[in-house]
C-alpha cells in the first residue's frame, strides 16, 4: 500500500512537472522579451526626464479622455512611478502576460486533447480532477515566473538609468499584473476544458479581454455609461494605480474570484465531459 502511494504521488506531481518543463522552452523566450521591453523602456527614461516641460505640453494637448485612460491621477508622466504606469503597466506589461496565461490556459487541457495526448495522460493511474488541477497550477507558475522575471528586470535594469520606483509598490504593480493574467488564464482554461478546442478557448478569452481592455478606457468618456468600467476586469487591473498606490483589497479580491470561477467551471466540465465523443 505504501508503495502504491508513493508511486501515485509521484505520478500526480509528475504531470505538474512535465508540464513546466514542456513550457521552459517558451518561457525563456517570453522571459528574454520581458527583459528586453524592461531594458528598452528604461533607456528612454533618461531623454524623458531631460524634457519634462516639452512632455508635460505635449499631455496638455491630449484629450482628457485619453489622458484619463493612460496617465496616473495626477497626469503625472515623468516621474518613475507615472512613466511605469503610463508606459508599462498600462499596456505592454499585462499584454506579454496575457498572451502567455491565455496560450498556457488553453493549451493546458484542450491542446493535450488535439495533440491525441490526454487519453495516454488520462490511461494512467490519475484522475481527472489531478490532471486539471495539476495543469492550472502549471499556468500559474508559469505567469508567476515571468511576473517576478519582469519585477526583476526593471528593478535591476531601471536604476542606472534613474528610473527608481518604491519596490515595494513596483511589486504591487507586478501582482496585480500577475493577477490579471491568471484571471483571463483561467477563463482559457475553462473554455479548453468544456469544449476542447484550443483555437476556440484562445479567441473566445482574447475577444473578452479586448472588449474589457476598450470598455475600461472608453466608457469613462461618456458619463452615463462610466458604470460599465466596473465590469472590466481591467479596472480591477489598474486603476487604483499599485504602482504609486499599492495593492487595492477589493480589486485584488474580484481578480482572484474572476480566476476561482474560471478554474472551478473547468473541473466540473472536465469532469462531467464525455471524452469519446
Amino acid at each position: 500500500m505504501a508503495s502504491e502511494a508513493l508511486a501515485r504521488r509521484r505520478m500526480l506531481g509528475s504531470v505538474l512537472m512535465k508540464t513546466l518543463r514542456d513550457q521552459r522552452r517558451a518561457l525563456v523566450w517570453w522571459a528574454t522579451g520581458l527583459l528586453a521591453t524592461a531594458a528598452m523602456y528604461a533607456s528612454f527614461y533618461p531623454s524623458i526626464r531631460a524634457n519634462a516641460k516639452t512632455m508635460d505640453r505635449f499631455i496638455k494637448s491630449m484629450p482628457e479622455w485619453m489622458q484619463n485612460s493612460f496617465l496616473s491621477a495626477s497626469g503625472d508622466y515623468t516621474s518613475p512611478a507615472g512613466y511605469l504606469h503610463t508606459e508599462m503597466f498600462s499596456f505592454f506589461a499585462p499584454l506579454l502576460l496575457l498572451v502567455f496565461a491565455i496560450g498556457a490556459g488553453a493549451r493546458a487541457i484542450a491542446g493535450e486533447e488535439e495533440r491525441q495526448t490526454l487519453d495516454i495522460l488520462l490511461a494512467t493511474p490519475v484522475s481527472r480532477r489531478r490532471v486539471a488541477i495539476d495543469k492550472f497550477l502549471a499556468m500559474v507558475a508559469g505567469t508567476l515566473g515571468l511576473a517576478l522575471v519582469l519585477w526583476l528586470s526593471i528593478a535591476v535594469l531601471g536604476p542606472p538609468f534613474d528610473l527608481t520606483p518604491d519596490f515595494a509598490n513596483l511589486g504591487a504593480a507586478v501582482a496585480s499584473c500577475l493577477l490579471l493574467g491568471v484571471a483571463f488564464g483561467a477563463i482559457a482554461f475553462a473554455v479548453g476544458c468544456v469544449t476542447g478546442r484550443r483555437g476556440l478557448a484562445i479567441g473566445v478569452t482574447s475577444a473578452i479581454a479586448g472588449i474589457s481592455y476598450l470598455v475600461d478606457i472608453l466608457v469613462p468618456a461618456v458619463k452615463s455609461l462610466a458604470w460599465l468600467q466596473r465590469l472590466s476586469p481591467f479596472h480591477y487591473y489598474a486603476d487604483s494605480e499599485p504602482i504609486a498606490n499599492g495593492l487595492d483589497p477589493v480589486h485584488v479580491l474580484v481578480l482572484v474570484a474572476i480566476a476561482a470561477v474560471g478554474f472551478a467551471l473547468a473541473l466540473v466540465g472536465f469532469e462531467r465531459r464525455d471524452l469519446a465523443a
